[in-house]
């Protein structure tokens, strides 16, 4: 499977544990946003990580979400 990363900017506040995780995926300023991708088990890593719950992970074939 493939997963895609979508941030919850309503959600995001900003604390940065997806960029740590995968800097080549996330940037953070005020909030995060996806900046390219990274391997499934890192994206479901920093899904995980997130304590506001804002990344949101998507099957890239079927575009239903995926619990991390």
């Amino acid at each position: 499977m493939t997963l895609v990363a979508r941030i919850d900017e309503q959600a995001c506040l900003g604390h940065g544990d997806c960029e740590r995780i995968a800097p080549e995926a996330f940037r953070v300023t005020d909030v995060a946003t996806v900046v390219g991708s990274a391997p499934d088990d890192r994206l479901r890593a920093c899904a995980r990580a997130c304590p506001a719950g804002a990344v949101l992970l998507f099957d890239a074939a079927s575009g239903d979400e995926i619990d991390p």
